[in-house]
């Protein structure tokens, strides 16, 4: 029996396979400069965007030095709209130019997500992002600085959603099913660590991973 949520995640990875290959390989490229560096992999996302950012530390296949942001406080969606709660978060933290940060949010217009990218970059480290672009032209920045995510990183991954982040029309009800954002950061971050892994070993240095 055919799957609509299925086909729909199929072109969804398809999209991403096809149109984000080469800032797949520049974030690749700025990891494995990171691991070879000896700099860390720090994460951050909130509400379902944890999940992506989540994935990346602390199982088996990932990287040693992954950590997340403010693993403490794992649920930060009741804030993200807050300004200046990145810079507070931020204060923790004395990030190094070898240091990369992966930061996920569908949207990418709420002040947290965009305050820690850009405080990330001003400590020195680079910023790796994923998120739907195509909400730039359909919905306003809730930053004060008026920016999108995708507008304060190094690499800005578009993870091919949108704003509803909804998959599956239910017309019998006017409603819609499966948001795809959380398998498509998840999926990008694998797309980049596997490159990751081919430059690290092309370089003669054993990847870091965590064994079983």
């Amino acid at each position: 029996m055919s799957s609509n949520i299925t086909d729909s995640m199929e072109k969804v990875f398809s999209d991403i396979k096809s149109y984000e290959e080469g800032r797949i390989n520049i974030a690749a490229q700025i990891l494995a400069e990171t691991v070879i560096n000896d700099g860390t992999l720090y994460t951050f996302g909130t509400g379902h965007s944890f999940s992506v950012a989540l994935e990346a530390v602390g199982k088996r296949g990932s990287l040693y030095k992954a950590k997340l942001l403010d693993e403490h406080i794992p649920n930060l969606a009741r804030f993200e709209r807050i300004p200046g709660l990145g810079l507070v978060l931020m204060k923790s933290y004395q990030l190094k130019s070898v240091d990369t940060v992966f930061v996920a949010s569908n949207s990418g217009r709420y002040p947290l997500t965009i305050e820690v990218a850009e405080e990330a970059q001003r400590q020195g480290a680079k910023v790796i992002s994923i998120s739907a672009h195509s909400v730039k032209g359909e919905l306003p920045s809730l930053a004060q600085s008026g920016k999108f995510l995708s507008e304060v990183s190094d690499v800005a991954i578009d993870n091919h959603g949108t704003k509803s982040d909804l998959l599956v029309e239910i017309p019998e009800y006017g409603l819609k099913v499966g948001s795809p954002s959380t398998l498509a950061g998840i999926y990008i971050y694998y797309l980049i660590l596997e490159k990751v892994v081919e430059i690290l070993i092309n370089n003669n240095f054993e990847p870091p991973l965590i064994k079983g």
